[in-house]
């Protein structure tokens, strides 16, 4: 695990949407923090800070990541270990408007989303081949203080035709792997075979979604 990054954060009593944008105008964001045999509690968080740590489209760079959350006026929270369960961003401005905590137990298994990292650029790429970027994170559990912040995949090596799989991550022992060991995480394809795919049926998106139905 990274070092742990520490949030401060004010217990708030008031709630509604009316308070909500009145904090968001004094650049603080509503939050609350939750978990397993955790009495809910409505907080605020600092709005400039946080929103340079998240930034639209990068949550993913934290991946799963512990921080140390102290609750001010509430000592006996101080330093409670937390993840990230859920960020809401305005839809134009892309502002963070609410977060979700999710408090841990540091003797608890916990179900955690981990970010795959791509590391080189392939042979086969270099040669005309296609990278297809599959799967982006993986599903596993294991202590809070076992769960990687991300895993590293090497593709500098692979060829025109090679796959690199689930099983083929390099994952903590004392962890357990949920997803399918049998998914693809990456592939290169040659490009005669991805012009055939436009040509027919549309193959998957690089990320892994499904291509549109032809209408």
């Amino acid at each position: 695990m990274s070092a742990t990054i520490t949030i401060h954060a004010t217990k708030r009593e008031q709630s509604g949407k009316g308070y909500a944008r009145s904090l968001r105008r004094a650049d603080k964001i509503p939050a609350v923090v939750y978990g397993h045999g955790y009495e809910p509690v409505s907080i605020t968080v600092d709005g400039i800070l946080l929103n340079k740590m998240f930034k639209p489209g990068c949550e993913a760079d934290a991946e799963y990541q512990l921080f140390d959350l102290k609750i001010e006026g509430a000592a006996a929270r101080a330093g409670k270990k937390v993840m990230i369960r859920e960020i809401q961003r305005h839809p134009l401005q892309q502002y963070i408007e609410h977060i979700d905590f999710f408090a841990v137990k540091m003797d608890e298994p916990v179900v955690a989303p981990v970010h795959i990292r791509l590391h080189g650029k392939p042979e086969g790429v270099k040669l005309g081949g296609i990278l297809r970027h599959i799967l982006r994170e993986i599903e596993i559990k294991g202590l809070p203080a076992d769960i990687p912040s991300h895993v590293d995949l090497d593709i500098e090596h692979m060829q025109v035709g090679d796959s690199i799989h689930v099983s083929d991550l390099q994952l903590p022992e004392n962890v357990q792997l949920l997803t399918d060991p049998a998914a693809a995480v990456v592939n290169i394809m040659a490009p005669a075979a991805v012009k055939e795919g436009a040509e027919g049926e549309a193959p998957a998106a690089a990320s892994g979604e499904p291509a549109p139905a032809a209408t």
